[in-house]
């Protein structure tokens, strides 16, 4: 299971005093701190968002906490529209630039964070009510089908290309002659790069060939399970080393050479031209990008 996103965004609201304080300072000085606050890790598959409304004075505590509860869960929405907006879809892309452009995204987010769950609730020491709200970031109605949909549309997969044949012709005199047995998937080695955690990351080589990515993977299991399985972490990693990733029990292990360059969003990999090579002959052989057997360690 995996975490994702997680911020928290302060509302600025005024007119309750608190140890002569008023609420809009408090908030004002959260708000100043959100940065800080915000983390990119990987748990359950959720972005979630905080989000605070103030007790309104002059009305009876039940009431005021009802509306202070609205105007929290409000908050939480707008925030997690803001951080929906900032995620990455690719190299060049974020959700923002397709909220622009369409409609139709534009409908599936706001439906998306409407029907957002609160997973905690509560009245902070200084009176401020909390709502912590979340949405899947994987799976039907989750921001990976907005976002793998806007990229993908309705074309079919394409298979990945195949290796050149002048390494073919080496490597299989090399692999006939091995008792080795086939691999059962692929680990990208990018750990300590920088690179983002995105919903359309791809695997380039140094010539600019295009190893695997997006349009090799359907779609419907993109949407549900990503274009790669991104591992970070000594935890993430270990799991990983006991087989128990997608890659399987006896994956491939390739060292990136760098992230691409020119790009928005530092989401993309390159190998070297021998590797992605190696990489290719070794699919035809085993065929594990047909299960997308790709995990990327980061």
């Amino acid at each position: 299971m995996r975490t994702l996103f997680k911020a928290a965004v302060f509302l600025v609201v005024s007119g309750i005093m608190i140890g002569g304080a008023s609420l809009q300072n408090i908030f004002v000085m959260q708000r100043a701190h959100a940065a800080e606050m915000q983390s990119v890790t990987e748990s359950a598959g959720k972005m979630t968002a905080v989000g605070y409304g103030a007790l309104p004075a002059g009305m009876p505590v039940g009431r005021a906490k009802m509306m202070a509860r609205r105007a929290a869960i409000v908050d939480a929405q707008r925030n997690l529209v803001e951080i929906i907006k900032g995620t990455a879809v690719d190299s060049a892309t974020t959700v923002e630039n397709f909220l622009v452009t369409s409609d139709i995204v534009k409908t599936k987010v706001n439906g998306m964070v409407t029907g957002a769950t609160v997973i905690a609730e509560k009245m902070d020491a200084d009176g401020a009510y909390e709502v912590t709200m979340e949405v899947p970031m994987y799976g039907v109605g989750s921001i990976a089908d907005v976002a793998i949909n806007a990229v993908v549309g309705d074309k079919t997969p394409v298979p990945v290309p195949a290796p050149s044949p002048a390494f073919v012709q080496i490597y299989n005199q090399v692999s006939v002659n091995s008792n080795t047995p086939g691999y059962t998937g692929v680990v990208i080695d990018a750990q300590n790069s920088g690179i983002l955690r995105t919903f359309c990351p791809a695997i380039y080589d140094t010539k600019g060939r295009a190893v695997y990515g997006v349009n090799n993977v359907d779609k419907d299991f993109a949407i549900h399970n990503g274009v790669v399985e991104y591992a970070e972490g000594s935890e993430q990693w270990g799991h990983v080393t006991a087989g128990a990733s997608r890659a399987g029990t006896n994956p491939l292990v390739i060292k990136i050479v760098g992230l691409r360059e020119r790009v928005v969003n530092k989401c993309d990999v390159i190998i070297s031209e021998a590797d992605a090579d190696k990489l290719l002959a070794e699919n035809q052989r085993s065929h594990f990008l047909d299960r997308y057997a790709v995990v990327l360690e980061k």
